[in-house]
């Protein structure tokens, strides 16, 4: 057999060619609007493995538009990505093969989700965990909201909370053994409250440990942060790089931070733009009144000096504040994430 004719299987695959296979379904348009997104090399690794990829057959095929839908996670995000993810199956295999595979998805996801009861509490949960392996407790950060995350680690030890996160903002492969743990221990949760549950899933890493720490009062952020330095330094830094920060107050719409200057104690807001440019201060001054405007200004060049740890107070007691009106539901801060 010629090294051409050669039949692959979808587990020697590397990234770029399972990427090209993908992308070779979808068709040329969808493929052309995908590329334009990616970065020179990755476009390069991918159009090098389109070109050289033989031998492909039908189960092939098959196989890896089922582990693109599995990568996905569409049946855990809803309606909408259903029904695209059955567009795309059915463009590119017919009815129905994208017919068995949604189902195949159905089948593996109602196997592998975490049931968690309705009207949980944090503190309940940390009651359920408290002796459990950080590797457990990480999975389930994996599988609540994150507010509730982070009251969750606000009940257990210090040091059992900075492990468990430092285990999720690295959660890769999980072993078998905590799967079931987990499982085990929300079942013996929902008998207990006499409900059934709501299915749930999420990914660890570092932005969702920082949505973890972003619930937390500064203080205990920087305490259970600092135990994750000591232990793995490049994590934290991961981790504070997508932490929110006051500079991030910056980015917010102009009537949530309206909002939040109607919460902030007017005698912490001059010490907090001591230690910021011009330009983060104009945001500021643009959702303030002229009034309030001149008298910070001029607190600002004629006050007296302040320590820099209590410039960093204020900046941390507002920061602390704009989260919980976000909690609320009364400010929006995801719009002050960066866009890319």
């Amino acid at each position: 057999m010629s090294e051409d004719a050669k039949q692959i299987s979808a587990p020697v695959l590397s990234g770029p060619e399972r990427a090209a296979m993908v992308l070779r379904e979808l068709g040329e348009e969808t493929a052309a609007a995908v590329m334009r997104e990616m970065d020179e090399l990755s476009v390069n690794r991918i159009s090098t493995a389109m070109s050289s990829l033989k031998g492909i057959t039908p189960q092939l095929r098959e196989d890896i538009m089922l582990s693109f839908a599995s990568d996905l996670g569409i049946t855990a995000i809803g309606g909408d990505s259903m029904k695209f993810l059955s567009r795309v199956l059915t463009n590119a295999l017919g009815e129905n093969n994208a017919k068995e595979i949604l189902e195949r998805l159905r089948r593996n996801e109602r196997r592998s989700s975490f049931y968690l009861p309705p009207n949980t509490d944090a503190r309940t949960l940390a009651m359920q965990m408290a002796h459990e392996r950080p590797q457990t407790i990480a999975l389930l950060l994996a599988h609540i909201p994150h507010e509730m995350g982070a009251n969750l680690l606000s009940f257990l030890p210090e040091p059992l909370a900075a492990e468990a996160l430092y285990r999720f903002s690295n959660l890769d492969v999980v072993s078998p053994s905590v799967v079931k743990e987990l499982r085990d221990m929300l079942d013996e949760l929902a008998m207990q409250t006499g409900t059934g549950g709501r299915r749930v899933t999420n990914l660890g890493g570092a932005k969702q440990t920082a949505d973890i720490l972003n619930h937390f009062t500064s203080a205990m952020s920087e305490n259970v942060l600092g135990a994750i330095d000591e232990r793995d330094a490049k994590t934290a830094e991961k981790i504070r790089e997508n932490l929110f920060t006051f500079i991030d107050l910056g980015k917010l719409p102009d009537r949530s931070m309206q909002i939040l200057l109607r919460e902030v104690p007017a005698d912490r807001l001059a010490p907090a733009l001591r230690l910021v440019d011009e330009a983060l201060r104009d945001r500021f001054f643009q959702n303030l009144s002229t009034r309030q405007v001149e008298v910070l200004k001029e607190e600002l060049t004629s006050g007296p000096p302040i320590r820099r740890s209590d410039a960093l107070v204020a900046q941390s007691e507002i920061v602390d504040a704009a989260l919980k009106l976000a909690g609320e539901g009364r400010i929006s801060i995801s719009a002050a994430e960066e866009m890319v």
